[in-house]
């Protein structure tokens, strides 16, 4: 079976987004790129929200095809152009990507998905979209990459009343930026 690999960027006070949706507080930084770059070895599909597909459309498609772009963002850009996309919306979307196609029923494609075969199924955000799996019981591991910012507001990936579930920790590693790269996985 596939896994649902759930990659987000969180503040030590567990925010995956700042005040009014603010993401200028996250790190990114050679370290960054180099776990991106894990992910996407073994994931085939990437799996995003609307809001942040709509995010990604502004900027990935142009990285991809700048000749100036180089590093981890350049390997990026380039994965994302050529990995099919499911584009998770609670509305009809048509998405205007290369390889994106768009589902309502999210839980429902990400359960078929999980049965067919090939590379983990990378979610790349964001809050809603990623809660929507949470809470569905769906990640398999999580990949959180945590900022030395305490924000004080925002959105929190898990908020209270969550349903619990059951993780052991894989690996953590501290980068000399500060942020803390932990990996969880399902018992």
């Amino acid at each position: 079976m596939r896994e649902v690999v759930l990659y987000l960027q969180l503040s030590v006070d567990g925010r995956a987004e700042g005040p009014a949706g603010a993401m200028d507080w996250i790190k990114v930084d050679a370290d960054t790129w180099r776990v991106v770059g894990e992910l996407q070895e073994r994931a085939d599909t990437a799996l995003v929200g609307r809001r942040t597909y709509e995010q990604f459309l502004t900027h990935w498609p142009a990285v991809a095809t700048d000749p100036a772009a180089a590093g981890g963002e350049a390997s990026h850009a380039r994965w994302l152009e050529a990995t099919p996309k499911l584009v998770c919306s609670r509305t009809s979307h048509q998405p205007g990507w290369v390889n994106a196609r768009a589902v309502t029923d999210v839980v429902a494609e990400v359960e078929r998905l999980r049965t067919r075969p090939g590379g983990a199924l990378l979610a790349l955000g964001g809050v809603d979209f990623a809660r929507t799996l949470v809470a569905a019981g769906l990640v398999d591991e999580y990949r959180l990459l945590v900022n030395p910012i305490l924000l004080g507001g925002g959105r929190r990936l898990f908020p209270d009343l969550f349903p619990g579930s059951d993780f052991h920790q894989a690996t953590a590693e501290t980068f000399g930026s500060g942020v803390v790269s932990l990996r969880y996985r399902r018992n």
